[in-house]
């Protein structure tokens, strides 16, 4: 049965927003929890949701000891460079807004910044039988 607040993706929109993150070098266990918010609209945690909202003195306290301030500056240029402000990142009342977004909108936003593609243009690409290469993390 289908579960209408859970984004439906192909291997391919998902080699295609894990690429985006890899070719700013965002690392794999930074990528995972930001994939899980923007698509499926779940709560990322306290310290990237800090990071989302903009919010530096609520980031680094909340921020694991093994994270680096270059990882950290990997995801911030990936967010300001790929995602919408005031739409998915910019303050908690907007990470609010985005949790709560039906999963079409959301959908719409991400095909729109070419991180996911359509649903027309995954059924093509399923249709054609098109190659998904793996995803390398730094």
């Amino acid at each position: 049965m289908y579960n209408k607040y859970i984004m439906k993706l192909t291997a391919y929109s998902k080699n295609r927003f894990y690429r985006s993150f890899s070719s700013y070098h965002v690392a794999e266990d930074f990528a995972t929890p930001i994939y899980n918010y923007l698509v499926h609209g779940f709560n990322p945690g306290s310290f990237f949701t800090s990071v989302l909202a903009n919010d530096l003195m609520g980031a680094m306290p909340r921020s694991h000891p093994s994270n680096t301030i270059q990882a950290l500056k990997y995801l911030a240029v990936w967010i300001i460079n790929e995602l919408p402000r005031n739409v998915c990142w910019g303050s908690y009342e907007v990470i609010e807004n985005w949790i709560n977004m039906s999963v079409a909108d959301r959908r719409a936003i991400l095909a729109e910044r070419r991180l996911v593609f359509t649903e027309e243009e995954e059924t093509v690409l399923v249709l054609k039988g098109e190659k998904v290469e793996q995803v390398f993390f730094p």
